[in-house]
């Protein structure tokens, strides 16, 4: 089923700027380059500082992941450093030399130190994490006194590592150089198509607040285990160059001040930076050289120059090269590559397979208190439901254990032939369940069209080796996201604000962007809190046709609203909350002449209701309840 909405013009969504032929091929020139000069020119004293840059930069990409994006502070770089080192340098003693097998080896023991770790820490989150890595440094010693001697080295180190091979093939330092620069550069890559995928949406969503990410179906625990999981990837590989680099590992090698110097690279490169990670482990590693000339004051300057560069570039060197390159190249796109959606008057919505919402006898108390008592209704498919009442009678709380934020003390909420009591928020959204907020939820650093696209994240998942690797599912899906956020936003008339900074619009926009998010997620239940505080009225006529949109759609929608005379005109069904309690329940006009609801909303509870009626219509109608009392 489709239907039609009215539509000021045929609309056209602009294209995203697209890289230029010349920074894609950056990505072979520069390490082409850096080879060249380091194979040609440089010494071998400059061979091993730009070696041991690259390293660096693995590690700071690494802490990047998993801070910058995904929010979680990892001071546990060195032990998983540690880890990728020992297990390849003993392959290379014992088992086979070869740095191929070796990078492989210290991935896969690096991820499993890891995510060992980051299990328990990442269950409390925040400064937990921080502080439960940082206990993972320090028991690098303990531990390495622990392995017999003759497999690690104990506390004296791993020593007679072989010179590095490549399939066989020695490869000496200018080898290992040449596949730290490739390896480098290839995770950058990788690293890249990560964060700049729907997945690096929805790491942002995870920043914005705990109820946004449930709310679209994502697992925030499953989400910063996998990126968390992922992020020690490339700290692995720097184990396995490293083991090479002296032909000894030693626990001196893991301390807690690799774990600063990372994070110092990390905030100079910028916590979101990709290519910027080259400068800023450059810019450390030789401040931690030279700081040595100032003697007792090396520590002293080093810290000085890490402040003073934090506060100075703010966002980092990534900041700074983003202004550069806005005021350098137009971001205008060619004609040519203009996205035009047709045939937008009118426009059309597609079906919705919406399903029935049963609410059964549900209290809710909080420690005592009773939010909701006894409530019970339904919302039907091809119907507007409104829940209205006075501040504090309970709404909000209603959608929020639909949407599976809180767990009904009594009772059961169905949806269709499923049950959503007990569920979790991400259950409850892969259930099919979309909702606003009273607040608008939009992400920061997310463009329009991304927060739109990001209602079919969880509902059309991709994987993340598809999404590092760019594989035909990820193309057809990112194509799919594209193409229906770009119909939304034209169909609620912000096809020109497709590509702005979302959580800079105007509150009415961002609300009919939620409202077009949520409609992304072709869902079989909207929930929609207050959609209309804000919007003026010419944007309260635009949402009330995309609501009978929806509904014809098929959708079935539960709209918590203030304003009566909106829900009089769009509500086929209105449940009235009041103390918790079910109060009334029938259709808008129904209520509206119920002498009940006019002495709540217009006489006794006039002024602290929260909920406007039209008094001109209303007024004969209260006075005359009043009077049959």
């Amino acid at each position: 089923m489709t239907t039609d909405i009215e539509s000021k013009t045929t609309m056209t969504i602009p294209a995203r700027t697209s890289e230029s032929l010349w920074f894609k091929l950056a990505w072979i020139a520069v390490p082409a380059l850096i080879i060249a000069l380091a194979l040609g020119v440089v010494t071998p004293y400059w061979m091993r500082q730009i070696f041991l840059i690259t390293l660096l930069a693995l590690l700071v990409s690494g802490l990047n992941l998993s801070f910058g994006w995904a929010g979680e502070l990892n001071l546990g770089l060195p032990a998983m450093y540690a880890a990728g080192a020992y297990a390849s340098g003993y392959l290379y003693i014992n088992v086979v030399n070869d740095t191929i097998l070796g990078l492989l080896v210290g991935a896969v023991v690096s991820v499993i130190v890891g995510v060992i770790a980051g299990i328990p820490g990442l269950r409390l989150g925040g400064w937990a994490l921080g502080i439960s890595s940082f206990f993972l440094v320090l028991l690098i010693p303990p531990i390495l006194q622990l392995i017999p001697k003759d497999l690690l080295g104990g506390y004296d180190g791993l020593i007679g590592i072989p010179r590095p091979a490549v399939f066989g093939i020695d490869a000496g330092r200018e080898g290992l150089l040449v596949v730290a620069v490739l390896i480098t550069t290839v995770w950058l890559l990788l690293y890249r198509n990560l964060v700049l995928s729907r997945i690096g949406s929805a790491l942002l969503i995870l920043q914005h607040g705990d109820a946004l990410a449930p709310s679209l179906g994502l697992s925030p625990y499953r989400l910063k285990l996998t990126v968390y999981a992922i992020a020690a990837v490339p700290v692995g590989f720097a184990g396995a160059l490293f083991a090479h680099l002296d032909s000894f590992v030693g626990a001196e090698s893991f301390t807690f001040v690799l774990a600063i110097s990372a994070l110092a690279a990390a905030v100079l490169a910028g916590l979101r930076s990709i290519y910027a990670v080259i400068i800023g482990a450059a810019v450390v590693h030789f401040m931690t050289m030279y700081s040595a000339d100032f003697v007792q004051f090396g520590e002293l300057a080093f810290g000085l120059f890490l402040v003073a560069g934090g506060l100075l570039l703010g966002g980092g060197v990534s900041a700074l090269f983003v202004k550069w390159r806005r005021r350098l190249f137009s971001t205008t796109a060619d004609s040519g590559d203009v996205r035009v959606v047709e045939g937008l008057h009118p426009i059309e919505l597609p079906a919705l397979d919406g399903k029935p919402l049963a609410v059964r006898s549900v209290t809710k108390t909080f420690s005592g208190v009773t939010a909701l008592n006894d409530v019970s209704f339904t919302a039907q498919p091809g119907q507007i439901t409104a829940l209205i009442g006075p501040n504090g009678s309970g709404k909000t709380t209603m959608l929020n254990m639909i949407n599976g934020f809180y767990r009904a003390t009594a009772g059961t909420i169905t949806l269709g032939e499923g049950e959503l009591t007990g569920l979790s928020g991400s259950q409850v959204a892969l259930r099919g369940v979309a909702r606003t907020f009273q607040t608008p939820a939009i992400p920061q650093e997310m463009t329009t069209l991304d927060v739109v696209a990001a209602g079919r994240i969880a509902s059309h998942p991709t994987s993340a080796i598809s999404t590092m690797l760019r594989l035909p599912r990820f193309r057809r899906e990112r194509a799919r996201d594209e193409r229906v956020a770009a119909e939304l936003l034209a169909a609620l008339g912000l096809a020109e604000r497709a590509h702005d900074p979302a959580a800079s619009l105007a509150l009415g926009t961002r609300r009919m962007t939620e409202l077009a998010r949520a409609l992304a997620a072709e869902p079989a239940l909207i929930l929609l809190d207050e959609i209309a505080s804000g919007l003026d009225h010419n944007e309260v006529r635009e949402l009330s046709s995309v609501l009978i949109a929806a509904r014809e759609a098929g959708a079935t929608i539960l709209l918590v609203e203030h304003n009566f005379t909106l829900v009089r005109n769009l509500a086929d069904h209105v449940v009235v909350l009041a103390d918790g309690e079910l109060l009334l329940e029938g259709s808008p006009a129904d209520i509206e002449e119920s002498p009940e609801f006019l002495r709540r909303f217009l006489g006794d509870g006039a002024g602290v209701s929260g909920t406007t009626v039209d008094v001109a219509s209303s007024r004969g109608r209260a006075e005359e309840g009043q009077d049959d009392e």
